[in-house]
């Protein structure tokens, strides 16, 4: 598995690069705004130039993680307007500094998906349809209180999305085991990988996030640990590390670090620890 982390973007773009040396990543992971922001702020086409052709020097990808505030089930016809036009300008961005996925979570239950289907349908239709053809929509599983805490509703999104070839999943290892998804043994882990083969496909699974939880199996919370310090233990990430279905697929750590400022080189080097 190629190893990545979500890194800030504070002062520029350079900024990425920069924290990604030092702390050793392979890949990047990137807010294309403030992330409790409607707007897309974006750069200068001089910025993401300059960044699309250093980036693809030292890193093997480049992914967006959408802004929190998107939710596909909105109640109110305002946020899904915002929730469309925050995800077309954030698609429409992608391709300027050469990223091909963007990562976000599809939002409430509100009723469920079934209440809401034809709405969830249409703000993906209208997604797809006024974004480049090679930016894709990357849905995230959540921990379970939201869409996504089950793999069926992965697969009820791709497989209801107007154009299933820009559509794929991320798949967090902290929202699996908050929503229910033992994956801390060996047997656990290589049932839930047979689950998501039976109900999605592995060749929808676009990306990882890497996070061990703060709390236990099934308790729906969404809250990261740093690698090896959580509920869920090592031994899962010694198994995305050297499991070959994973060897040129991403996993991107969302953790607070030991130091308290995000994915540390400590965590980067834990995870290489585990390659064998």
């Amino acid at each position: 598995m190629i190893i990545g982390a979500h890194v800030p973007t504070a002062g520029g773009l350079k900024t990425a690069l920069k924290v990604g040396e030092e702390i050793q990543a392979e890949a990047l992971q990137i807010f294309p705004s403030a992330p409790l922001q409607w707007k897309i702020r974006g750069w200068s086409d001089e910025e993401c130039a300059e960044f699309k052709k250093s980036w693809q020097k030292k890193y093997k990808q480049v992914v967006f993680h959408g802004i929190y505030l998107t939710n596909l089930a909105g109640a109110s016809a305002e946020n899904l307007e915002k929730t469309k036009t925050a995800l077309i300008e954030t698609l429409t961005l992608a391709p300027k500094i050469g990223v091909v996925g963007t990562v976000f979570h599809p939002g409430t239950y509100n009723g469920g998906i079934k209440k809401n289907a034809e709405q969830i349908k249409e703000v993906i239709k209208a997604v797809l349809e006024n974004t480049p053809a090679h930016s894709m929509l990357i849905y995230e599983n959540s921990a379970g209180s939201t869409i996504g805490g089950k793999l069926e509703d992965l697969a009820w999104l791709v497989n209801n999305s107007s154009d299933k070839s820009r559509v794929g999943v991320c798949l967090d290892t902290c929202h699996a085991f908050a929503s229910g998804y033992d994956i801390s043994t060996k047997n656990s882990y290589e049932e839930y990988i047979k689950q998501v083969d039976k109900i999605i496909g592995l060749e929808r699974v676009f990306c990882w996030h890497l996070n061990d939880s703060k709390f236990g199996l099934g308790e729906k919370r969404d809250r990261h640990e740093n690698i090896g310090e959580g509920k869920i233990g090592t031994d899962v990430f010694g198994y995305l590390m050297n499991d070959k279905r994973w060897e040129n697929t991403a996993g991107y750590l969302e953790v607070p670090g030991f130091e308290d400022k995000g994915p540390d080189l400590k965590n980067i080097e834990i995870l290489k620890g585990l390659r064998k």
